[in-house]
């Protein structure tokens, strides 16, 4: 290629670009002055419902269940540190 065609290249490109942005504007506008209401979320509280004393939760919640939060004591060992190198 030579000077001539890059620069004739160059022109159709740049007539190109100008001819498709107007194009893409008749068809494509940005909105003008328009408000938008963002929803707010209101915020969670800190306290914990009485799940034990609170009639709302009794239909659902087993009161017969096991509580995985309590500790569970697997025979009679003392062992405090089970895991450690030394022996009992």
């Amino acid at each position: 290629m030579n000077r001539k065609d890059l620069t004739a290249l160059a022109t159709v490109a740049a007539l190109t670009g100008v001819i498709s942005l107007i194009i893409a504007s008749l068809f494509f506008s940005a909105p003008h002055q328009q408000s938008s209401k963002v929803p707010v979320v209101e915020p969670i509280g800190t306290s914990l419902p009485d799940i034990k004393n609170d009639p709302a939760y009794k239909y659902f919640l087993n009161t017969n269940a096991l509580d995985p939060a309590q500790p569970v004591q697997i025979g009679n060992t003392q062992n405090n540190a089970p895991f450690s190198n030394r022996s009992q």
